[in-house]
């Protein structure tokens, strides 16, 4: 049972000490470490605190995490993201998926196809789907970034650009009002506008924790997109955004059996 009280001090000393340690916060509440650590790998799901050896911290809001961090935060709405993505496919289409922990799940969710041609520059979905279904993977030249396993630069963009996809799949930063689709740093941004000019379908997923951030660089403007792909009904001042722009929204709400056609789109 979640016990919000707890959950509220816990960011509170959070907020004030930048670190929690579990030891302490079980001595404090009077229960056992178990409960806590369940505690902070629920905050972390929510996206509050980043766990550590002892404890949890507080998130650099600047800088995005390790892939292997953020797969850890809110990972059912990115499977529920995935789910719904996978709708837009059909057999035989030549897709490419960007470096992301919503593109991954969507990776989860293409095992189930066997004649995809599928492009990425993740070293990640590359390995999913290779070992993990018949469909045809090809993998972009670059450089490895360690912290997602992602293949960046003038290599991979040069690449990028030579193929038409059906549909780009994008993961992304944060949804910012004024700035529109944004990123952490620059290499991701720049293959994203790439991929929008060389699709025929341009889809970015993002999960709730994305709307209302703002980050570093200003990757595209809504209208740059065709569709975007989320696990929740976004706010309503990003609905009027986004479908001025003509962005169709994809969420549970308005996908009756998460099988929705681009035809219907």
């Amino acid at each position: 049972m979640i016990n919000q009280p707890r959950l509220d001090e816990i960011k509170r000393q959070l907020g004030s000490d930048k670190r929690v340690r579990v030891t302490e916060l079980a001595q404090r509440f009077m229960v056992s470490e178990e409960t806590i650590r369940r505690d902070l790998k629920y905050l972390e799901e929510q996206g509050v605190l980043r766990r550590v050896h002892g404890g949890a911290i507080m998130p650099v809001p600047s800088e995005e995490q390790p892939l292997q961090i953020r797969s850890r935060i809110r990972p059912r709405a990115k499977t529920r993201i995935g789910m719904l993505a996978s709708g837009l496919v059909e057999e035989g289409m030549t897709l490419f998926l960007d470096t992301g922990t919503s593109t991954l799940a969507l990776a989860h969710q293409l095992t189930r196809f066997s004649r995809l041609k599928v492009l990425t520059n993740s070293l990640d979905i590359a390995s999913l789907l290779t070992q993990q279904s018949d469909n045809a993977i090809t993998l972009t030249p670059g450089r490895v970034r360690r912290n997602d396993n992602a293949l960046t630069g003038l290599h991979t963009l040069a690449f990028a650009q030579q193929f038409h996809y059906d549909i780009a799949f994008m993961g992304i930063g944060a949804l910012d009002l004024n700035f529109g689709f944004m990123d952490y740093e620059e290499p991701e941004a720049l293959l994203r506008r790439v991929l929008a000019q060389h699709c025929r379908h341009s889809v970015i997923l993002a999960d709730e924790g994305k709307f209302g951030l703002r980050t570093f660089v200003k990757t595209l403007p809504f209208g740059a997109v065709d569709t975007l792909v989320t696990n929740a009904l976004p706010p309503a001042s990003f609905i009027a955004s986004l479908e001025n722009e003509h962005v169709n929204i994809l969420h549970p709400g308005n996908a009756p059996g998460d099988k929705v056609r681009l035809s219907d789109l």
